[in-house]
């Protein structure tokens, strides 16, 4: 029941008047279902994505020295589920070598900030297809990498692109000093956190001095394209 006053105009001047009005609200029947369905949803995802040393990592690895058991144990982990990834094994049967590029001593983001259980834990697996000129990184993002719950930061992912694409100019020119000039990403998809996620150049183009690379981000199968994006380079 609403209670409201009324301004009313008469021939002796304004006045207010009472009234009242009785509504009836209706319970809103999708209220239930969609409680439901977030719950089902959100229990999937963390069913499916989260073992207990992933819960630890989250909670407590990060916590501990780098070269604490706990945590090499976790690394350790890791390094053998990327190498039983099935897009590991097609990139060895098409042609791609896996590489170990000295990495940059700028990075500081990647290779120390994020360098956490829950983040980046372990280094990228790069792969290099001589002769196609391709290249394949393999990069784990933890649950620390969130934006919205389970969903990995957008920002983060323009972060390992850009990494996999400057990784790929120094192998192609075969020296370090590049430098990016410009960077375009196009989110598709949302992004599962505390998997890996593939990222390959689709296509390399020479500009005068600079190089321009399109890359794919797609999820640990390699079959779910997620983002796109291009960069330009100085090499």
């Amino acid at each position: 029941m609403y209670k409201t006053n009324l301004i009313m105009l008469g021939k002796r001047g304004l006045h207010y008047s009472t009234a009242q009005f009785k509504t009836k609200i209706k319970p809103k029947r999708w209220i239930p279902y969609s409680i439901f369905g977030v719950s089902f949803f959100t229990g999937w995802i963390f069913t499916q994505q989260m073992t207990f040393t992933d819960l630890m990592a989250y909670w407590r690895y990060d916590k501990l020295p780098q070269d604490a058991e706990e945590v090499r144990n976790y690394q350790g982990n890791l390094l053998q589920r990327a190498e039983r990834l099935p897009v590991v094994r097609q990139l060895k049967s098409s042609g791609y070598i896996e590489v170990f590029p000295k990495r940059r001593t700028d990075d500081k983001l990647i290779d120390q900030t994020l360098s956490t259980p829950g983040g980046i834990a372990i280094s990228p697996k790069i792969y290099y297809n001589p002769a196609s000129k391709e290249t394949v990184g393999i990069y784990h993002l933890g649950m620390k990498l969130t934006g919205y719950p389970f969903i990995v930061h957008g920002g983060i992912l323009a972060t390992v692109m850009e990494d996999l694409m400057r990784e790929s100019v120094k192998i192609i020119k075969n020296k370090e000093g590049e430098k990016t000039k410009d960077l375009k990403v196009s989110y598709k998809l949302p992004t599962l956190a505390n998997q890996f996620v593939v990222i390959r150049t689709t296509k390399i183009e020479n500009i005068g001095k600079n190089i321009k690379l399109s890359v794919d981000v797609m999820d640990e199968t390699g079959n779910r394209n997620l983002v796109k994006g291009q960069g330009i380079f100085s090499a």
